[in-house]
C-alpha cells in the first residue's frame, strides 16, 4: 500500500512537470512564488538570531565590570557593587576578578585589595580587605597560580606590580619601565600574563599636539620570577587607540582594540583589520566584536576565520562592556544617544541552532533537495524499466 501511494505521488509530480502538461503554467506560477518566498526568507535568515533587548545582569546603571555573582556598575549618584543581590557602595572601585573561590575587587583604597566569598567574615557591611603593600593602589588584578599581577596607579600613568598570594605582609615588586602607559585588561597565559591598554607618546613626539599627545594600542607580555620586578615585553604597538579586551582561543589569543584587532599566536602578530568598542569571548571559543552606536553588523572570530553578522536593528547604544554567562548569553552594556544606560543580549548558540531561521532553511533545503533527487531517480528508473532513451 505504501509503495502504491508513493508511486501515485511520483506520477503526479511527473505529470505536473511535463512540458506539454496543461498544468505547466500553474507549476511555473507556483515555482515563482516559492522562489520569491525563498528569497525573502534567505534575506531574513542573514540576520543574526537570538538578539533581544535587556541583559542578564539585573542592575540599574552602566555596568563597568562583572564576574561570578558580582556586578560593578555606576548610577547617577555613584559606583556600586552588587554581590548576590546585596549592594555595597564603592565610589572608587575599578575592577572585579574571580580568584580561588573569592571575588577580588579593586576598591581604590591605597595599600588594600577587597575580597568577598562564601566563607568571608562579616566586614561591617562592606567588603573585606587585605594588604597589598604600602603606597600601592590597584586598578586591575589577575591571578596566575599563587602569583598576583596588578595594574597600579603611578602618577598619571600605570605600572605593574606583583606579589605572592598568601604572604602575611606582601611587598609587591613594581616594574621599572619607560613611557606613559594606561593599562586596562589582564589575561593569564601559561608563562605569565598578557596586558593591554595604550601607550601615550611624550609631548611633541613626532610633531604631535604637546597638550594632548596621542595614545597607541599596546599589548605587553609580562612574566614574573617571584623575586625581581615583573619583566615586560612589548608584543604589539599599534595605531592610535586602546586595547580593551584580550581573549584566549584555540589558536592563541585575540587582542581587541578601538583601532584594530590582532591575533597573537606563538609570538606571531597578525592584524585583522577590525575595530571595536567592546568585545567578549563566548563559551565556544569564539570572540565577538561590537562597533559603535548605529552599526548594523558585528564581527565574530571563530577558528581563525572572521564572519560578519547582520543585526536585526542597528545598535542603539555605544558599547562599553560585554560579558557571557554560563548559558552562552552575551550581554552588551553601554549608553544610548542620550547618555542613558542601555543594554542588549545575544544568545551565542542561536546562530548555529536548527531552531533558528537559518537552521530551518538549511533543513528545508536538505529535505527539498532529497525530494528532487528522489523524483529524478524515480524518473530514471522508470525510463530504464520501460526501455526509454534518455
Amino acid at each position: 500500500m505504501d509503495g502504491a501511494l508513493l508511486g501515485e505521488l511520483m506520477s503526479g509530480w511527473r505529470r505536473l512537470l511535463e512540458e506539454e502538461s496543461e498544468h505547466q503554467w500553474l507549476s511555473f506560477a507556483a515555482f515563482s512564488i516559492i522562489v520569491i518566498i525563498g528569497a525573502v526568507l534567505i534575506d531574513w535568515s542573514s540576520e543574526l538570531s537570538g538578539v533581544h533587548d535587556g541583559s542578564t545582569l539585573d542592575v540599574d546603571g552602566i555596568v563597568m565590570d562583572s564576574t561570578g555573582d558580582s556586578i560593578l556598575y555606576q548610577e547617577d549618584d555613584g559606583i556600586r557593587i552588587n554581590h548576590n543581590e546585596t549592594v555595597f557602595g564603592a565610589p572608587y572601585a575599578t575592577c572585579l576578578e574571580e580568584y580561588r573561590g573569592m571575588i577580588l575587587a579593586c576598591l581604590g583604597t591605597e595599600g588594600m585589595l577587597g575580597f568577598i566569598g562564601d566563607g568571608s567574615p562579616d566586614c561591617d557591611e562592606s567588603w573585606c580587605q587585605f594588604s597589598i603593600g604600602e603606597n600601592i593602589t590597584a586598578n586591575q588584578v589577575s591571578g596566575n597560580g599563587l602569583d598576583i599581577l596588578m595594574v597600579v596607579q603611578e602618577g598619571t600613568s600605570n605600572s605593574l606590580a606583583a606579589f605572592r598570594f598568601g604572604d602575611s605582609n606582601p611587598e609587591p615588586v613594581v616594574s621599572d619601565h619607560e613611557g606613559n602607559m594606561h593599562l586596562d585588561v589582564i589575561t593569564p597565559t601559561e608563562e605569565g600574563w598578557f596586558v593591554g591598554g595604550s601607550w601615550q607618546a611624550p609631548a611633541n613626539w613626532l610633531g604631535s599636539n604637546p597638550t594632548s599627545p596621542p595614545m597607541y594600542e599596546l599589548v605587553l607580555h609580562v612574566t614574573w620570577d617571584g623575586i625581581n620586578a615583573p619583566a615586560i615585553e612589548i608584543v604589539h604597538l599599534g595605531n592610535e587607540g586602546t586595547i580593551h579586551g584580550i581573549f584566549a582561543t584555540d589558536e592563541g589569543f585575540i587582542a581587541a582594540g578601538t583601532s584594530d584587532t590582532v591575533s597573537i599566536n606563538d609570538g606571531e602578530i597578525e592584524p585583522l583589520g577590525i575595530s571595536s568598542y567592546a568585545a567578549i569571548g563566548d563559551n565556544n571559543g569564539d570572540v565577538w566584536l561590537f562597533g559603535g552606536i548605529g552599526t548594523s553588523t558585528i564581527a565574530i572570530i571563530s577558528d581563525g576565520q572572521i564572519s560578519i553578522e547582520k543585526l536585526p536593528e542597528p545598535l542603539d547604544l555605544l558599547p562599553s562592556f560585554a560579558t557571557c554567562d554560563e548559558d552562552g548569553i552575551i550581554s552588551i552594556h553601554g549608553s544610548d544617544s542620550s547618555d542613558n544606560p542601555s543594554e542588549l543580549s545575544i544568545d551565542s548558540n542561536a546562530r548555529s541552532s536548527f531552531t533558528s531561521l537559518r537552521g530551518i532553511l538549511d533543513l528545508g533545503f536538505i529535505l527539498v533537495s532529497l525530494l528532487i533527487f528522489s523524483i529524478m531517480g524515480w524518473n530514471i528508473s522508470e525510463a530504464i524499466r520501460k526501455g526509454e532513451v534518455f
